[in-house]
């Protein structure tokens, strides 16, 4: 048998490398092993942006949210640059949409600023949007932008300058449940005291009692290049979410010069190893149309369409837990396309999962299901 490391991580995504900065913060030397390169374009933590809000009509996940902002602040502070960038954002849709309602009264319960906004209000503030006039918003001035690749590769730097080490294009074959859990790559075998385990869609390769629970899909974004430049900049333009046919998602132009999209009509379930990078039509179409219908000045040529992995559970909820035949192994996958803009508090979470003590954010929901105990 190879090495002996107290704690070790498997997964150097978002949640991965946030788990093994704050263990190495404690000055726990853990090893980070990840099976391609540090911020690779093959999972879900890459790219420039992904959407922070605090907009759910779920209370917990609001407060979660409200909790990782000063997570991403402190985060900050120790690198000394910026890692989130606040746009505001917008929840709209047709008027008394019950997901709509619901997260105004959410953002209401955790005391956070929120405004409703009926269609006049919406087309006088932000005059980008051309919407029917039965849709109405809620705008939240929290909302903003946090980038993956950034984020991913300066946890991994912060584990190696606190003394971690990060093994980058290692991929881990298979694991041995036990009082010392073994870990087998393709570079040899590791055994450590305590594991977390944040493989993303790989997570049920790793787990095949967990296929039917975890399931990696297909998601697709679309960058588009302004008619109106100006208009579409983070000063100018909210994040946004619709409560719609689309369920669309976007950003103001941020990394590339273009308005970034994604609608959810279209998540095909992949394996994460033969996964296609072609964006599916039918979401390339629907994406179109969105633009077309309710974002006119921001429909000019189409720049680059991309792939990611969301890996869902049935009920959106995270996994965050010890396996149920080995408490010293911790399987989490924080995703089901919502995950990132709490990866500074789940890197918290998870390190305190693994040296068994408690933490006020680690919610029943995130246990195993019922029948794998």
């Amino acid at each position: 048998m190879g090495q002996h490391f107290p704690f070790m991580v498997v997964g150097a995504g978002g949640a991965g490398a946030a788990a093994a900065y704050h263990l190495a913060r404690r000055g726990l030397k853990p090893l980070l092993i990840e099976q391609f390169r540090v911020g690779h374009d093959r999972g879900s933590s890459f790219g420039h942006s992904r959407i922070f809000r605090l907009a759910y009509d779920e209370p917990e996940y609001a407060g979660l949210a409200l909790e990782a902002l000063p997570a991403w602040r402190a985060l900050e502070q120790e690198v000394n640059m910026p890692l989130y960038t606040r746009t505001g954002g917008l929840d709209l849709g047709p008027s008394g949409t019950p997901t709509l309602t619901q997260t105004l009264a959410a953002l209401e319960r955790i005391g956070a600023v929120a405004e409703s906004l009926t269609r006049a209000e919406l087309q006088r503030r932000f005059p980008q949007w051309h919407v029917p006039d039965d849709w109405a918003a809620v705008y939240a001035p929290e909302a903003g932008i946090v980038n993956p690749t950034q984020t991913v590769e300066l946890l991994c730097a912060l584990t190696n300058a606190h003394g971690g080490q990060v093994l980058e294009n290692t991929r881990v074959d298979g694991i041995d449940l036990g009082k010392q859990p073994s870990i087998h790559t393709d570079a040899g075998s590791f055994t450590c005291d305590r594991l977390v385990v944040t493989a993303g869609a790989w997570t049920a390769k790793l787990f095949p009692e967990l296929q039917e629970w975890l399931t990696p899909t297909l998601a697709a974004t679309t960058f588009y290049r302004p008619l109106e430049p100006q208009a579409f900049t983070p000063q100018e333009f909210p994040i946004f979410i619709t409560h719609d046919e689309f369920q669309a998602y976007g950003f103001p132009s941020f990394g590339l010069p273009g308005v970034k999209i994604g609608v959810d009509v279209s998540r095909p379930v992949v394996d994460a190893d033969l996964r296609p990078f072609d964006v599916p039509g039918d979401a390339a179409q629907a994406s179109d149309e969105f633009m077309r219908r309710y974002l006119p000045d921001a429909a000019g040529s189409v720049m680059p369409r991309q792939t990611c992995l969301i890996t869902r559970a049935p009920t959106t909820d995270f996994l965050m837990a010890a396996h149920p035949q080995c408490e010293q192994v911790i399987v989490a996958s924080p995703c089901s396309g919502h995950g990132f803009k709490f990866v500074p508090l789940l890197g918290e979470i998870l390190a305190a999962k693994a040296l068994g003590e408690a933490h006020p954010w680690d919610l029943p929901r995130f246990g195993f299901p019922a029948r794998f105990s």
